[in-house]
């Protein structure tokens, strides 16, 4: 079974490398879009810290994990093309990236603005490899069906966007930033990774309840015992909500758009923790 350690990394890492490929699409977009660049100016580097941070707080988490620190020495250093040594490379190059940013927004360290470019890309490139790697490594787990579907990456990658949109969200409230603008951009995007999310979601679950070995896993979380987190955390309260406030305001205040930041966040963790719970039959607490 999957330990809570588990859990808490997937969502992390997820979050922490969506809230750079936040930042970063944001950053392209104040270029365009008229009083985005000043929110953006005031959240840049604490979204920038918040990303390395998560990432390196769910790698700590993994480490724990393993029991072993050197396990995860010897998948570095014997990078055999598995999926965990990819994802542990990828973890490594993005947690480095992440730092090579923040220390150019503290002016510890100048680079010119073609550097700054690549590590951008570098660092995006390895954040989207790391969302992938999560869910493909859990979709390569033989023994458990409910995970082996190519929708359970597509899921990962649309929820690690959303997340770190959440993450951007909640940012203008922590940072005394004006957040309506930044609500907006942000907001046009997510609603659509949440239609997305919730599509995958659902062909998931349908594809599982025709198959014999897998339908238990689906059921336990329609109809079965995990079905009020299910509903209420991930369905209602982690994505029909935030779409739903997402569409209802155009510009939202900081405290609003905090409060749907802190729905996906919470909405993305209860998707990792639901496909990491349903596939093992007898009913295990993580909270």
């Amino acid at each position: 079974m999957f330990s809570p350690l588990i859990v808490i990394y997937l969502f992390l890492a997820g979050a922490g490398c969506g809230a750079f490929v936040a930042a970063v699409y944001l950053s392209w977009r104040a270029r365009t879009v008229p009083g985005l660049a000043k929110p953006l100016g005031r959240i840049a580097l604490p979204a920038l810290v918040a990303s390395c941070g998560m990432v390196a707080v769910g790698a700590t988490c993994l480490l724990l994990d393993l029991g072993r620190p050197e396990l995860a020495l010897e998948v570095l250093l014997n990078p055999a093309g598995s999926v965990l040594s990819v994802g542990a490379w990828a973890l490594v190059a993005f947690v480095g990236a992440a730092v090579l940013l923040i220390a150019c927004n503290t002016k510890a360290l100048r680079l010119g603005r073609g550097a700054v470019l690549a590590v951008k890309t570098a660092g995006c490139a390895s954040a989207v490899v790391v969302m992938v790697y999560s869910g493909l490594f859990l979709s390569t787990i033989w023994t458990l069906p409910f995970l082996g579907s190519p929708l359970v990456p597509v899921l990962f990658v649309c929820s690690s966007l959303s997340c770190g949109g959440g993450v951007l969200l909640i940012l203008p409230l922590v940072c005394d930033a004006p957040s309506g603008v930044l609500f907006r951009a942000v907001a046009r995007v997510d609603a659509v990774l949440l239609v997305l999310e919730a599509l995958a979601l659902t062909a998931l679950l349908l594809l599982a309840m025709t198959d014999p070995l897998s339908s238990a896993a689906a059921a336990r979380l329609v109809t079965g015992d995990l079905a009020p987190v299910f509903w209420s955390a991930l369905a209602v309260a982690g994505l029909a909500a935030p779409f739903v406030l997402e569409l209802a305001f155009y510009r939202a205040d900081a405290r609003t758009s905090a409060c749907i930041g802190i729905l996906l966040l919470l909405g993305g963790f209860f998707l990792r923790y639901c496909l990491c719970v349903a596939p093992f039959m007898e009913l295990i607490s993580y909270l």
